[in-house]
């Protein structure tokens, strides 16, 4: 079955119903549905065709949305693309997942024009806005008359590329089916009660599974109706919740830490809120204190990947909530906590946590080994570290990768190594995260200079190369880096010498 398909039942049931408000105008799911069938065809007129795969690189608006239900109408993949990305940051999600097209805001036109040389395949450029290159222009896209039904589907389809990474090599694009999709919605929207009487702020960018699935389509699914926001501003989303009387709002810990930190939190009514979602990064107990004092809505802490589609486990909606836990796996999905040699560990003790359902990830795109380190046996292996309860309950411990999670953001060290290894007057460098009160962890570079540099020219040589949230906020300056016997850089000492300059 086509995810599209879930769409057309909810115009078919609902409409009328407002599918999507942005900037104050709304689109009905009738509106949606329509516009959908005819840019499919557009696209189709475009060149692209069943089985490519098309990057999509917009902010949140409802072009996006269509743009993304036409591609899966037409058999397409879409590859999400995240719009602060670089020329070679997009250059290699184009080519790593030999997309065909690419759809994009007109705003990132120079960026695009600038990488294109680089393309391997992507000759179908399509702009949202204004005059392109050689390509269509959105607004030619809706003059087309609409497909008669969405393209059939199996469920082991692919239905987006989205790209995640390990701190041992470069991104990697997990393939995630029509099914995977499907059940993981249906799954989503029964754990949070999701009704037509939803109002769903998406102000998490949709390039981002957690935003497509959690924010987006479980409200779809339902007949609820989205409030697109481009941009989170924490006293507008504040205003919006009272003014629209919105009922669900699933955020990062940074968005919640900003929320209690506001001068304006008291001025403003919440008792619509049903839900405080909170994914992507483990949410300070205080501010979970403080949230329920100040808005008066318990948490909704959940933990998933991008290999998970979007979620493995779940605070229940109902009854008690455990602090400091993630919840228990959502139904229908198997937990474990093992042991390095798989073994299950007693309950309580810290093990590696691996799942298995219909939310698991087909593998990863062009990466057998990669994916066969990942799935054993059915198995993801998620290379984080946690521990269950007699309840069920899943704590979060630690990370066997080295990711870093800023303001919700996955921010990968070998990455941002890489380009600063690239910089001429850099011998070496470890980049690592440090505990910051608002984003959770900013990340920290230590480098090791032939020449003296300021920290300002390493920040905008960064900021020339990678996407904002990647580049580093702090730098520090050493005459060498800590290493193994044979040469490896170790970073526990780096890390343990953070933490002693935050306790002095």
């Amino acid at each position: 079955m086509n995810v599209v398909n879930m769409l057309v039942a909810t115009a078919e049931r609902l409409p009328e119903k407002a599918a999507i408000v942005y900037k104050g105008e709304k689109w009905s799911y009738r509106q949606v549905k329509d516009e959908v069938f005819k840019v499919a065809n557009g696209l189709k007129a475009s060149g692209i065709k069943e089985d490519m795969h098309v990057g999509l690189m917009m902010t949140n608006r409802p072009e996006y949305v269509i743009s993304y239900f036409a591609l899966l109408a037409v058999g397409a993949a879409v590859v999400p693309i995240n719009p602060q990305f670089k020329e070679r940051e997009l250059t290699y999600a184009l080519n790593d997942s030999d997309a065909s097209a690419l759809i994009y805001e007109y705003y990132f036109t120079e960026t695009v024009m600038n990488a294109k040389a680089d393309f391997k395949s992507a000759n179908i450029l399509i702009p949202l806005y204004g005059k392109g290159n050689d390509a269509c222009e959105w607004s030619k896209l809706l003059n087309y008359e609409p497909i008669d039904k969405p393209c059939v589907r199996q469920e082991d389809d692919t239905a987006q590329i989205i790209y995640t990474s390990g701190t041992t090599g470069h991104p990697k694009g997990a393939m995630i089916t029509h099914d995977n999709v499907l059940w993981m919605t249906k799954t989503v929207t029964d754990v949070q009660e999701t009704s037509e009487t939803d109002k769903v702020v998406v102000v998490l960018p949709l390039f981002h599974a957690y935003a497509k699935v959690a924010c987006l389509l479980c409200g779809m699914y339902k007949g609820a109706t989205a409030y697109l926001e481009d941009r989170f501003i924490p006293d507008l989303m504040l205003e919006l919740i009272e003014r629209e009387k919105i009922t669900v709002f699933p955020g990062v810990p940074t968005m919640f830490t900003m929320f209690v930190h506001s001068p304006k939190l008291k001025d403003y009514d919440y008792s619509s809120l049903r839900i405080f979602g909170s994914g992507g990064a483990s949410i300070p107990v205080e501010i979970i204190d403080r949230i329920k004092k100040e808005i008066g809505v318990a948490m909704l802490e959940g933990y998933g990947q991008t290999e998970s589609t979007v979620m493995i486990t779940c605070q229940p909606l109902h009854g008690k909530k455990i602090v400091g836990s993630v919840g228990i796996p959502v139904p229908g999905l198997e937990l474990r906590i093992v042991t390095p040699d798989e073994k299950d560990v007693p309950q309580g003790e810290v093990g590696e946590i691996i799942f298995r359902g219909r939310n698991a990830m087909k593998g990863y795109y062009n990466k057998p080994e990669a994916t066969q380190e990942t799935i054993r046996d059915g198995w993801v292996y998620t290379g984080d570290l946690g521990y269950q309860d007699k309840d069920g309950n899943l704590f979060i411990v630690d990370r066997k990768k080295d990711m870093i999670i800023r303001g919700g953001y996955n921010v990968y060290p070998r990455e941002i190594e890489e380009v600063l290894y690239a910089h001429p007057d850099i011998i070496e460098c470890a980049v690592i995260g440090e505990a910051h009160e608002v984003f959770g962890e900013e990340i920290v570079a230590y480098v090791v200079m032939k020449k003296e540099i300021s920290e300002e020219d390493l920040y905008a040589y960064c900021k020339k190369n990678i996407a904002s949230y990647k580049v580093p906020r702090i730098f520090r300056f050493l005459d060498e880096l800590p290493k193994t016997a044979t040469g490896k850089i170790l970073k526990v000492p780096l890390r343990k010498k953070q933490q002693s300059r935050n306790v002095n």
